[in-house]
This record gives C-alpha cells, structure tokens and sequence, in this order.
C-alpha cells in the first residue's frame, strides 16, 4: 500500500534517483550551479555521485521540485504520426458535439477543440500516463495528443500521434459516430497487407522516398529490415542483428542507386539476393532537397509499427537545414507548425498514391495471369 505520508512531498532519495536518472540533462555543470544557487561551492573534479548526494540532502520546497523536472525533462523530439481514415465525412459541428460527448466521459482528461475551417476540426487532449519503470516523481508525466480532422472526398482523415493513446480515442470516437449514424463505420489505414512480397514491399519505400513533389532524393542515411521468413517468430531483424546489419548495408545501396539514379529494383543483382533470403525494408530515414523557394534540406523518416504484418504506418519530419548565404546551415532545426503540417500532409498523400498504384499493379498482374491460364 502506498505511504500516505508522501504523497504531498518528495524525499531526499527520490530527490536523488531523480538526478542521478537525468545524466543526459543534469550534467556536472547544472550540478554544480544548483549548488553554487545555494551558497555551496564545489570542485570540478568532485563525482557525479558526490554532488548528486550532497544536493539532494538539501531541503526542497514545491517551487524546487518542479525546477528539477523541468531541467530532467528531456526535449521534445518530433515525435512519430499516423494517419486513419473514416468512411464517413464529417462537419466540425457533428464532431464538436461527439467531443463534447467524449469530453463528459472522460473525466481524467482535459479537452480543448476548435474549428480551423469549413473542413477541418482539432482535438487536443491532455492526460496522465503512468509509467511505474521510472523513479517515483517522473511517473506520472503530463502528455499531449493532437487529433486533426479533416473533411475530404466523402471521408474524414484524422491525423493522430502514433501511439497506443491516441488509437484509443480514435476507436472511443469511432463508437460514438457509429451511435450518430446509426451505421457500420470502417477504419482505414496505410498499409500492404495485400502486399506481400518483398519485392513489393522494398518498392513502396523506394517509390515513396523519390515520388515526393519539389522535394527529390538527396540521401538514405538509414533504414531497417525485416525477414519475410521469421514471420513465426513475429520478430523484426534490425540493425542491432548482425545478419540484418549486413543486408541493411546492402540494401541502403540499392535503394539510393534505385531511386537516384531510376535504376531498375528488379534488375539488381545486389537486391535479387537480399529478396532471396527473404529480406525487404520496414522502415526509412532520408533527406530530400527542396527545389523551389526557400530550398531547404528535409529529413523525413516513415515505417510500419507492425513490421512484419506491415501496418500502422507511422512517419515523421525530423526537421530541416536552411538555405542561407548560398551554403546550409549545420545542425538541423524543428519546423514550424505549419509547415510541418504541409511536409506530413505531402508524405501522407504520397504514400496513399503510391499504395494504389502498387496495388493497381498487382490486381492487373493477377488477372493478366488468370487470363493466361485461361488461354491455355
């Protein structure tokens, strides 16, 4: 059963798992400001250890406490979207009033919603996510889930954070216009189930990463493989697999000459042998230059979650180099929010195209075939 008596305060030894866990953040240096704050000063050459003990024998107050975590909390990286589909379309007014709905429900949570046009709605939800694996005070962490709605072609795509969470309220939403429309709704999503091949497989990456309008290839920098034959398993091989390391190597060659230089996939003696032992791409991480104004650099990254049934696409813009005084900047910078809104609405669209032409493909590939075996 746990303490009563700390709830409302934090002791000194989960003062110090919580320094000691933020190496990465509270370096020797922040150690060492914090206390020199108060009036204590230390020698450079003391241990990480040493100072993590002398500090968190301190009193903290409230004000103290929350200056730490702010300081342990790692920044925010891009994380990862997915996209879903409903076969429904759906005004802001109908889903303003299923949120609301959601909203009376879901009383742990708060929810904000507004309308961004004719067409489009947002649902931003805030909640608590307990994670028992960390020390006490970053259990319970504060997380965000931004759902976009939008109206289009007689369905609504919603574009969601790639996690466990946000597919919960997509599939509490999901109920709730079914009890509106008093109908079926289907959820669909980007992925090749009926793709099966490696071939096939490989090929939507290789298409995606070179079919992106004004933004063409410049590099792979990385990717990740699974093994078409250790489907019992259920196990991806990655880079961390000596066997995988090797054919990922391999196969990072064959996708920038393929889609570099148009080469032809089937063509390739290095690919025929990683097709043969069973291996294609799950995931990818690339860079495309940008050919028309202001020309910067993108990193991009887009895979499958479920790696070897291939669903639950999830992609993401990791940020971009800006063009300034004829040369690139060094590091990589975050992408304003609506500009990282168009860069995923152009992968989104693009891997949707891409999945029909395969698909096209295929379904002609079989009935040619049918038509064949007919024939003789």
């Amino acid at each position: 059963m746990r303490d009563l008596n700390q709830l409302y305060y934090a002791t000194n030894r989960e003062i110090r798992d919580l320094l000691l866990s933020g190496k990465q953040r509270i370096t020797e240096n922040v150690l060492l400001e914090l206390l020199r704050d108060r009036g204590i000063l230390c020698s450079h050459d003391e241990p990480r250890e040493a100072l993590v003990e002398r500090l968190s024998m301190l009193t903290h107050d409230y004000a103290d406490v929350c200056g730490l975590l702010e300081r342990r909390e790692a920044q925010r990286r891009g994380e990862k979207t997915s996209t879903i589909s409903i076969d429904v379309p759906l005004t802001p007014e109908e889903l303003k009033e299923i949120i609301d709905e959601y909203q009376m429900a879901e009383t742990g949570e708060r929810v904000t919603h507004y309308k961004r046009s004719p067409d489009e709605f947002v649902m931003n939800v805030t909640y608590f996510d307990p994670d028992y694996s960390k020390t006490r005070l970053l259990q319970w962490q504060e997380l965000y889930a931004t759902i976009e709605f939008v109206k289009k072609d007689g369905r609504t795509e919603l574009r969601i954070p790639a996690t466990d969470k946000a597919r919960a309220i997509v599939d509490n939403i999901k109920t709730r216009v079914e009890e509106k429309k008093k109908r079926s709704v289907q959820l669909q999503e980007i992925e090749l189930t009926n793709l099966t091949s490696p071939e096939e497989r490989t090929t939507f990456f290789t298409k995606l990463i070179s079919s992106l309008p004004h933004f063409p290839l410049e590099n792979v920098s990385r990717l990740r493989v699974a093994h078409s034959k250790n489907d019992d398993q259920g196990e991806d091989l990655d880079l961390e697999d000596e066997e995988a390391e090797e054919a990922a190597a391999k196969m990072l060659g064959v996708v920038e000459n393929v889609a570099l230089t148009g080469e032809n996939l089937v063509a390739s003696e290095m690919y025929q042998d990683l097709k043969a032992k069973g291996f294609y791409i799950t995931s990818i991480t690339w860079r495309a230059r940008q050919d028309v104004d202001p020309y910067a650099m993108a990193e991009f990254d887009a895979g499958f979650e479920d790696k070897q049934a291939a669903k639950r696409f999830r992609y993401s813009v990791h940020g971009v180099l800006r063009f300034k005084n004829g040369k690139y900047t060094k590091n990589i910078r975050p992408v304003e929010d609506g500009e990282k809104s168009a860069l995923l609405s152009m992968i989104e669209q693009t891997a949707r195209k891409v999945l029909a032409d395969l698909v096209s493909a295929q379904a002609a590939a079989e009935a040619q075939a049918e038509g064949n075996g007919e024939a003789k």
